[in-house]
């Protein structure tokens, strides 16, 4: 297994310890611009991450096609001590796993089906659907030798009905036609919605779907990576576990070995991976950890390294009680989707993001239109402190502002800042 990380092994001279990191993506890629296939694209990667460490001093180089290893021996020398440097685990295991979903390989090699599928659809559809297969292999000098190959299927489809559109995502290690008609459906059923309405600055009830709510938990978990913390880039910052940091009703996780795309059962370091609740009923559990900087914390790692900078890898939001009809059926206002999300001060979580595809208002449970461009402009403390509920349903969504899959909710949340975008 991994005889080409072997034989990159037998170059390596001069340095105590090493690991190699190779990523193999086999995808093919199907775009979509207004009810048309713009392009069918075959994506095949393969790339080689080194980390060479000599005592505390490390280097990391990227290596494409022709593999060689360059003589760092004399570079290292003459650096710095870091104060930082990655620490592999005592990990010499072999290690295997594979999971390949059979309909997810078929429509990679012949994606005909879904295209059908899209263009079938009310309205003109723009957007893309990746179909991947990913293989992760590690080395490293205390023995360990693994491989981690699973394939997936993502995408996001955006409707466009004259000046209106709605636009819905998905991402599933199992692949159905439903999968495809679902978030096409979806879509363009925001986009149905065809009457404006004018909202004036102020505080409202709001209703973010997974396409929004998965945005920010996005940056929520780039938070809670240790690294992040200690630079002082995170609403983490000024909390410990065992804080309150959030509603009760809130808890988010990283869950990694959950089938779901991204999942992945070894880190950078050779820890193995481990679900863990990140916010457990709204109390602060723990950081996103590798090695180095959980023994600076003076806690164990959560088998999230990055050589770097600890990394999430797939998202879970913990679902509610109530359905989503119920949660719309007062005074709110929907964001379906937006884009711009830019944060003025990442302790104190200020930001704001504007909405897009639909932004829906609904008066008493009935809808009376989609306002125009509104922005939220409030606080992730506010976001996760002041929700009032969550949907039963859950959607696992994975799109271009939302890199990592979150398998979310719908989330009411109480007194939210809207200004006019």
């Amino acid at each position: 297994m991994n005889d080409d990380l072997l034989a990159l092994k037998e170059k390596i001279r001069g340095f105590e310890e090493f690991a190699i990191f190779k990523t193999k993506n086999e995808n093919t890629v199907v775009k979509f611009v207004t009810g048309k296939v713009s392009t069918v694209q075959r994506l095949n990667d393969e790339v080689y991450y080194v980390l060479l460490k000599s005592n505390k001093k490390y280097i990391i180089t990227t290596l494409r096609g022709n593999v060689e290893i360059d003589n760092f021996n004399n570079l290292i020398k003459i650096m710095d001590e870091p104060k930082l440097s990655p620490k592999i685990s005592d990990n010499d295991r072999e290690y295997r796993f594979i999971k390949l979903d059979d309909e997810i390989e078929k429509i990679r090699e012949d994606p005909s089906n879904v295209i059908s599928l899209v263009l079938s659809s009310e309205y003109p559809i723009s957007g893309i659907i990746n179909i991947r297969k990913v293989s992760i292999s590690l080395l490293t000098s205390k023995g360990f030798n693994g491989n981690d190959t699973r394939n997936s299927i993502d995408g996001y489809f955006r409707a466009f009905n004259g000046d209106f559109s709605g636009q819905w995502a998905f991402a599933s290690s199992k692949y159905s036609d439903s999968i495809i008609k679902d978030s096409v459906n979806t879509a363009c059923e925001f986009a149905s919605i065809n009457k404006k309405i004018d909202i004036d600055d102020g505080k409202y009830d709001v209703v973010l779907s997974p396409l929004v709510f998965g945005n920010l938990m996005n940056y929520l978990a780039g938070m809670s990576s240790g690294l992040s913390i200690m630079m002082g880039e995170s609403i983490f910052a000024k909390y410990k576990p065992g804080n309150k940091i959030a509603n009760e009703k809130f808890t988010f996780s990283d869950v990694p070995k959950e089938d779901r795309p991204s999942a992945l059962e070894f880190d950078q370091e050779a820890t193995f991976t481990r679900n863990k609740k990140i916010i457990d009923h709204g109390v602060y559990n723990t950081p996103l950890l590798n090695n180095e900087i959980a023994e600076i914390m003076n806690l164990e790692t959560t088998g999230n390294a990055g050589w770097i900078s600890p990394t999430p890898w797939t998202l879970d939001v913990e679902q509610g009680t109530i359905s989503k009809d119920s949660l719309l059926s007062g005074n709110v206002i929907m964001f379906n989707n937006n884009w711009y999300t830019r944060f003025q001060n990442y302790v104190e979580g200020n930001f704001s993001t504007v909405g897009r595809d639909a932004v829906v208002v609904y008066k008493n449970g009935n809808i009376e239109g989609v306002a125009g461009r509104l922005r939220i402009a409030d606080s992730l403390n506010n976001i996760i402190g002041n929700i009032e509920e969550l949907s039963k349903e859950r959607y696992l969504v994975k799109w271009w502002d939302a890199p990592l899959p979150v398998l979310s909710p719908y989330v009411l949340i109480k007194d939210v800042k809207i200004t006019k975008a």
